[in-house]
């Protein structure tokens, strides 16, 4: 019993994201690929593999895989069950169904396909019903309801009764109860990194790689507790579950033990529990673990004492959700933020000393107007960040802006449900020009490059990091980069 796991690549070119540039560079050793780990097939996988089944899985993003060649992955592999993590942003559901199509016909028949992830949890009908081949979708946390479908599958039985399961039966498409979350996420086994190959993953910001060292990513908890109307998190999760920080710092020895040196927490929000984060950090300095690491913090969260906890136990990046600068905006988008808040964030960061201060910013909502995207856009002038990062809001499936749109009639769900769109205050091509000028205009002021300057003498790591960049300096982007849609 076999079964095989794909992490899709992106679309060479999609609705609204346009044109995806490769990442990755080629040896004969390994694969250097500047991004993080599927964290999701990584937990999945392994939780089948201590089950006792035969796993295996294929990040084709960070290898660049063609159809083609994924074709023959699958066809080398054999597997009974072929399941794929899609996003609908990045348009992965469409190459993931066209990769199902073929494998149906050409390699066989008989392979049962599936769905997971945000794209397969929130259009679970509508992908069963566009695409014949592909067998069910798992609707949201997945290792258990994965575990029942291969015992399902090896029995030769139907999938009836496994619960966040929508699935194809005789022509009929059935939506099962959904699952209930798992309570104690300390009873799941560590991701095992392994399983991806011969695959370096490396951490970049605006181009420049700041995994000095080993890098790979973990997750602390799942959900939050926080429910942000352009975000789909806490409907696909639920309510926020952490691990305890004693089975973080066990994974974090493992870790350790396996050279890696640089980690990228890829919760939703790392800060949302000031009590367990203040403990973790003093279990991290107690077992005296060395990492680099990064996390997206909460601008609320964001007290001197939780942030000094946090740079003793090794952050050196923090990123914060800064969104708008407009508190209508704010206010419409749910942050329950202030702009005093933000300030006062950015302002503790610098106080502990943390190496780089990163904040996101969302322009191109339906309700804004041109003067409050130029007052955001302004706004990042004003913080002591180091990098501010642009998006301009994608309205996908399973978040409150989606729901609303459809509702007034703004968005066909029809139309724009498999890569998500965007309703525009003012046209595309003025939004991207203000955001790149934006973003030349940050990175190119006097007195922002004297700081950079003066944080980078005061800062070892990011001495470090500046050193190691120089065999990368084809990479550098640091005047134009920014991340349309979600990015």
């Amino acid at each position: 019993m076999k079964v095989s796991l794909i992490f899709p690549k992106l679309p060479e070119t999609s609705t609204f994201i346009g044109t995806v540039k490769e990442a990755e560079k080629y040896t004969e050793e390994k694969i250097e690929f500047f991004g993080f780990p599927p964290m999701g097939i990584l937990y999945l996988a392994t939780y089948l593999s201590k089950n006792n089944y035969d796993v295996s899985i294929l990040d084709q993003f960070a290898r660049g895989y063609s159809v083609e060649r994924t074709l023959r992955w699958i066809k080398e592999e054999n597997p009974d069950v072929l399941g794929f993590s899609t996003i609908t942003t990045a348009g992965t559901g469409i190459i993931s169904a066209e990769i199902s199509r073929r494998v149906k016909e050409e390699i066989n028949p008989n392979i049962k396909i599936l769905f997971g992830n945000y794209h397969a949890t929130f259009n679970d009908r509508r992908i069963l019903e566009k695409y014949p081949f592909i067998d069910a979708c798992i609707r949201g946390e997945g290792e258990q309801t994965l575990l029942e479908i291969a015992q399902k599958v090896e029995k030769d039985q139907s999938f009836e009764g496994i619960k966040g399961l929508t699935y194809r039966d005789n022509g009929r498409i059935i939506r099962n109860d959904d699952r209930p979350q798992i309570e104690n996420l300390d009873i799941l086994p560590f991701p095992d990194r392994s399983l991806l190959g011969n695959i370096e993953y490396k951490n970049e910001v605006e181009g420049l790689e700041l995994s000095v060292g080993k890098f790979t990513s973990a997750a602390s908890s799942r959900g939050c507790a926080f429910q942000c109307s352009f975000c789909s998190s806490s409907m696909f999760w639920g309510k926020w579950r952490p691990r305890s920080p004693e089975n973080i710092v066990e994974e974090l020895s493992l870790l350790e033990s396996q050279g890696y040196k640089n980690l990228q927490w890829v919760d939703d929000n790392f800060t949302i529990s000031k009590k367990r984060l203040l403990n973790l950090s003093n279990l991290i300095r107690k077992e005296k673990l060395d990492f680099n690491w990064m996390a997206e913090g909460r601008v609320t969260q964001s007290s001197k004492e939780l942030l000094n906890a946090m740079k003793q136990a090794g952050c050196k990046i923090l990123s914060f959700g800064v969104e708008s600068g407009s508190q209508r905006l704010l206010d419409w988008y749910n942050k329950k933020i202030t702009i005093n808040q933000i300030y006062d964030a950015v302002k503790n960061s610098k106080k502990v000393g943390i190496d780089l201060i990163l904040a996101n910013f969302i322009v191109g909502a339906p309700i804004e107007t041109r003067e409050e995207i130029i007052e955001t856009l302004n706004f990042s002038l004003k913080l002591d960040i180091d990098f501010p990062q642009f998006h301009i809001l994608g309205i996908i499936p399973g978040n409150w802006i989606w729901d609303q749109m459809v509702k007034e009639k703004k968005i066909n769900p029809d139309e724009s449900w498999e890569v998500g769109t965007a309703v525009l205050p003012i046209p595309l091509s003025e939004l991207i020009y203000r955001i790149r000028q934006a973003h030349i205009k940050f990175m190119r002021r006097p007195s922002y490059i004297s700081r950079q300057i003066i944080k980078t003498a005061k800062s070892r790591y990011r001495q470090r990091a500046i050193l190691q960049n120089f065999k990368n300096v084809e990479r550098w982007d640091i005047w134009n980069t920014w991340k349309p849609f979600w990015g």
